[in-house]
């Protein structure tokens, strides 16, 4: 009987290791489609795929309603064309708040917002990031929230580094640099992590002369350039350098989105190329390895995209980023545990 208490606590203690390393990987779920499954199929989906995190690109009241009491991780976006009304005004951001937050939190486990996605790549918006994440951040401590859900804003890193060779070297552009320093001052105040969309797809395509794709697709056996292995931790450690080279070295940073399309107009995006890519992201990360330059640190990420979205843009490649179809089949197996 002994012998059998001490199989089964081992039994529950490894179970509860695989479920908190699947925790660690999470999904981008835009509403760019046809015939997309209703929030509570989503739900269902995620957990039998041992999903533990989850992030839509704007409030939405019916989806946030449907996570509730699931314990999956929620990030909330605020889209990028309200931030010059947020940012002005303090009751819109407060409004916003009640509309999006206060009704949800905590029975759904909202961990971030993001205010803005990619704003450094509309020029027009970027003036209003820091207020606007400023104003999120008072209307959340009007709610009595601080310190609970944590307000930043995603970068293309691909639009926001200047230099990135070597990974040790990485600065950020000189256009960006003023609004970035005072990003990452309120990102420190307020103990919040630096959110990044890392795709070393797009690296690949746009200098595939100079970069090997076994190195994208981390498949690399031997170094290529200073120690690294992969091209997805060389980018990591870039932006991890350029905030360093700005005084912030000590800012969490968390993947907002990163992933590999299975098909469109460009000759690498394939099936096999998109389950390769993606099954070895997730099990990089669920191996804790960390990168070069923080090693042994859990990354958390976020793959995009869930679904398939027929609708997502003209160009035909980005809607083909899904790890299923809108009837929920896989588009490739993917393997979410360790």
């Amino acid at each position: 009987m002994a012998a059998m208490k001490i199989t089964l606590i081992g039994c529950i203690a490894i179970l509860c290791l695989i479920l908190a390393d699947g925790a660690q990987i999470g999904v981008n779920n835009g509403m760019v489609g046809n015939n997309l499954p209703h929030a509570d199929e989503v739900v269902t989906l995620l957990k039998q795929n041992n999903i533990g995190k989850y992030r839509i690109f704007q409030g939405s009241p019916g989806v946030l309603k449907a996570f509730e009491n699931s314990g999956i991780e929620v990030i909330v976006g605020i889209e990028t064309n309200r931030l010059q009304q947020i940012s002005s005004s303090q009751d819109a951001a407060n409004g916003w708040v009640k509309d999006n937050i206060v009704p949800f939190y905590p029975a759904t486990n909202i961990k971030y917002i993001a205010v803005g996605n990619e704003v450094f790549k509309s020029k027009e918006n970027v003036q209003y990031l820091v207020p606007a994440m400023k104003n999120i951040e008072t209307a959340l401590n009007k709610a009595n929230l601080q310190n609970k859900i944590k307000v930043s804003t995603t970068h293309a890193s691909e639009s926001v580094i200047g230099n990135s060779y070597p990974p040790s070297k990485g600065a950020f552009t000189d256009e960006v640099k003023d609004t970035m320093r005072s990003v990452l001052q309120f990102l420190s105040d307020n103990e919040a992590p630096f959110m990044a969309n890392v795709y070393p797809f797009f690296s690949y395509v746009n200098n595939w002369k100079n970069i090997k794709l076994d190195y994208a697709l981390f498949k690399s056996t031997s170094p290529v350039v200073e120690g690294y292995t992969n091209l997805f931790d060389a980018i990591v450690d870039t932006i991890i350098s350029a905030m360093e080279n700005l005084g912030y070295p000590n800012i969490p940073l968390i993947v907002t989105e990163s992933g590999w399309p299975s098909g469109g107009n460009i000759n690498v995006a394939t099936i096999e190329n998109a389950r390769t890519y993606n099954n070895n992201l997730i099990r990089h990360v669920l191996s804790n390895a960390g990168t070069p330059k923080r090693p042994g640190r859990s990354i958390e990420t976020y793959i995009f995209a869930l679904f398939n979205e027929d609708k997502s843009s003209q160009d035909d490649t980005e809607r083909h980023y899904g790890l299923f179809y809108p009837n929920k089949s896989p588009v490739y197996p993917v393997n979410f545990s360790p």
